[in-house]
């Protein structure tokens, strides 16, 4: 079997798995589904194109190349508007449609008639850095503000290398000296080092942006394990680590800090008058109330069902009064529009204060809990402190 043969099986079969996967995670997995349908364009394109190369000795030699160059810059120009789609950016169909619809302009009515090839081949593969380059510079800093920092150098360098190695492609069919040392190569030879240079970039940039969706996706259920999907708020799992945190702090340095735990009044007379849809309207119109009234340092959480938690950091007794009066106030002050009706509510808040070491996390919940429990018996929408710890 022929190099040529050999070649084309190759690019079949990588390039087709790459459209295989992208179109799975796209539409079966429901994986960045626009994204990863613009990847899979770009992955069959690239195949279209590499396929052309070797089976330039069967094609006529002309209209094989021009096509592959089309292919190229379409592939590439997918790549990147599923990068902007990935990555929520300003999209730039305008220029990317000039571009694609430019080349096969002038590469099907001048260079390919005129027989200007090597000029053909030079601008694609120019054109492809250039885009290659632009895209590295333009996703940079969405990478290292989604992602990190090191996830963002590496992108930035598998694009800034594929740009490298097209922008060299360029300068050889350019520069006549250069142009020559290639044509001195066997067809076989250039058509190898093509496809493998082509292959190798392919693959490189499908593991990366591949692994840009995992890690979204392993950010998004991280998200998710710490968070409560009705208000967006901490979930009790979370809020009880870091009150551990808190605890730790204490007991190290002395870092006091108090804790509330807020509970919307009569929360079940408004699931049964209006229905749990209106329920979840007030939760989050009170989750939002208590993120606005809070400090930066401060941390809120849903605690389950109606209840609510808030770490204050470094606030005692009388600064914890003071919060949760604000929050109180704050949160009666609301008219929650709910179909043809507006609903107020109110809410009662357990006050309770760690400031010695010996102070222990479940005890610290169980006083603001009976705080909570005295403020709901002496008529609801107040603010209760605890009781102060007795010591044995």
């Amino acid at each position: 079997m022929s190099v040529q043969w050999v070649l084309l099986a190759a690019v079949l079969m990588v390039h087709g798995l790459i459209t295989a996967m992208w179109w799975a995670a796209g539409s079966r997995l429901g994986l960045a589904r626009r994204p990863a349908s613009h990847w899979a364009v770009a992955a069959a394109a690239n195949g279209l194109a590499l396929s052309l190369l070797p089976l330039s000795q069967v094609l006529p030699l002309s209209s094989a190349v021009v096509w592959a160059q089309v292919c190229v810059v379409l592939g590439i120009v997918c790549t990147r508007r599923g990068l902007q789609a990935f990555l929520r950016l300003r999209h730039t169909d305008g220029s990317h449609l000039l571009m694609v619809g430019g080349l096969a302009c002038v590469n099907l009515l001048l260079c390919g008639p005129l027989g200007w090839q090597s000029a053909g081949e030079a601008l694609s593969s120019a054109l492809v850095a250039l885009v290659l380059w632009r895209t590295a510079w333009e996703n940079h800093q969405p990478l290292a503000f989604e992602f990190n920092d090191a996830l963002s150098r590496l992108h930035s360098s598998v694009l800034g290398a594929a740009g490298a190695v097209f922008m060299a492609g360029a300068l050889v069919q350019a520069v006549p000296p250069l142009q020559q040392g290639w044509q001195s190569l066997h067809p076989e030879q250039r058509t190898f080092l093509l496809v493998f240079a082509h292959l190798v970039l392919s693959i490189a940039t499908s593991f990366l942006l591949g692994y840009m969706v995992v890690m979204r996706l392993v950010n998004k259920l991280e998200h998710l394990s710490h968070h409560d999907s009705l208000t967006g708020l901490l979930n009790r799992r979370a809020i009880e680590y870091l009150l551990d945190r808190e605890i730790q702090r204490l007991q190290r340095f002395g870092e006091g800090f108090s804790v509330l735990i807020v509970d919307i009044d009569h929360f079940k007379r408004i699931n049964d008058r209006l229905g749990h849809a209106a329920g979840d309207v007030v939760l989050c119109a009170v989750a939002k109330a208590l993120q606005v009234q809070a400090r930066e340092v401060d941390r809120v959480a849903r605690f389950g069902g109606e209840e609510f938690c808030v770490i204050l950091p470094h606030t005692l007794h009388e600064g914890a009064l003071q919060a949760a009066e604000r929050l109180r106030d704050a949160i009666r002050a609301l008219s929650i529009e709910w179909q043809d009706e507006v609903i107020s509510v109110t809410v009662s808040t357990g006050v309770a204060t760690a400031h010695t070491a010996d102070d222990a996390l479940d005890d610290l919940l169980q006083r603001a809990d009976e705080a909570l429990y005295r403020a709901k018996e002496e008529g609801r929408n107040r603010v209760v402190a605890a009781r102060p710890r007795l010591v044995a």
